[in-house]
């Protein structure tokens, strides 16, 4: 029996964010990244489970060796809450 497609799991993001992911152009993440779009509340990216999944655990890498206290990784760390909150919502 065929397997019906997955529906696109949503995630807002802000601008700042938006272009610190395009800057680290992470190998998983020009699908998602290609999908942006103005939201009502930031900017709306686009992917299945398995893209932001993949995209999670690349932005946690970076993250975790970001200098503590910048910019660069305030944003890490808000996107890959972010990414978190969404995949254990629609049920990693």
């Amino acid at each position: 029996m065929p397997t019906q497609p997955e529906e696109p799991i949503t995630i807002v993001v802000s601008s700042a964010e938006l272009t610190l992911l395009r800057k680290l152009d992470f190998p998983c993440s020009q699908g998602v990244l290609a999908t942006a779009c103005p939201d009502m509340e930031g900017i709306a990216l686009h992917g299945s489970r398995a893209d932001l999944s993949s995209l999670a655990g690349w932005v946690a890498g970076e993250a975790n060796h970001a200098r503590r206290g910048t910019r660069r990784s305030e944003l890490l760390d808000s996107l890959a809450e972010q990414l978190e909150d969404v995949l254990v919502t629609y049920g990693r």
